[in-house]
Parts: C-alpha cells; structure tokens; sequence
C-alpha cells in the first residue's frame, strides 16, 4: 500500500475533495505569481540626439516633458508635417531635469528607451491630442559634444 492510498483510505472522501481542491487552488495562485506577464521588452541602448524642449507632457505618475529630436530614431514617435521630407520626431522623457526645461534651446539629449518604464508612466490624466500620445524615453544625461 502507498502512502497515498494510505492517506485516503484515513480521510473521508468530502473531506479528501475538498483537500485536493484547496491544493489546486494554491498552485493556480502561485503559478500566476510566478508568471511575469508584464515583461515589455528590452531596454534600448542609451541613445545621443540633438533635441529642443517643447512642452509639458500628460499628467504621468513620473514628471514628464516633451521633446523634438532633431534626428530620427526609432524610439521617438513620428509625426507628419504638412510639407513633405519634413517630418518632425517627438519623444516623452521621464525625469528630464529643470536646467533643460527652457523653449528653443538645443541640447544633446542622452536617454534610453524602457519599454517597462513607458507603461508604468502612463497618462493619469487627460491629455493634449496635438501632442498625444508620444512614445516614452528615459532620460540618462546631457552630451558635453555634439551627438553624432
């Protein structure tokens, strides 16, 4: 005789359900603790792009500000003008510091794209339709030299 059989030949069988049950319960809940469905990715390279500071972005949960990369990446969203070759690329950065908060100055923008960081900052109030949505970057630092 197993252990098993043992054990059920000791407990009654209402008794026996509803152990059986209580143990698939358990293991649902820990294999969904164990699952991380929210992984968005890889982080990106830190980037180096001319920007200049436009506005503030949507209430986020982190401080956030707009930005015009004055060259194309794809972690910036892309934004039509209406003559054409003359595209313009926006980008949100999280946790851009005072110092750059200043209209029509060009800084050389470090920064690197999060996937994870975009979707924890996400808009908590309402936005601007001119300006959203834009994707996320994570700002890393300002470039002493131009940016190549």
């Amino acid at each position: 005789m197993t252990l098993l059989s043992e054990i059920h030949s000791v407990i009654p069988k209402p008794l026996d359900m509803w152990f059986s049950k209580k143990i698939a319960s358990v293991g649902a809940v820990l294999a969904l603790l164990g699952c991380n469905k929210d992984n968005a990715g890889p982080v990106s390279e830190i980037q180096c792009i001319p920007a200049v500071y436009l506005t503030d972005y949507c209430p986020t949960k982190k401080e956030t500000h707009l930005v015009r990369l004055l060259k194309p990446t794809p972690y910036a969203t892309k934004m039509e003008s209406s003559s054409p070759g003359n595209e313009v690329y926006v980008a949100a950065v999280i946790n851009l510091p005072q110092s750059l908060i200043k209209r029509d100055t060009i800084f050389q923008l470090q920064f690197h794209y999060d996937p994870q960081a975009e979707l924890d900052n996400k808009a908590v109030g309402p936005c601007n339709a001119n300006i959203a949505p834009a994707k996320m970057v994570v700002y890393d630092g300002v470039s002493e030299a131009v940016c190549p």
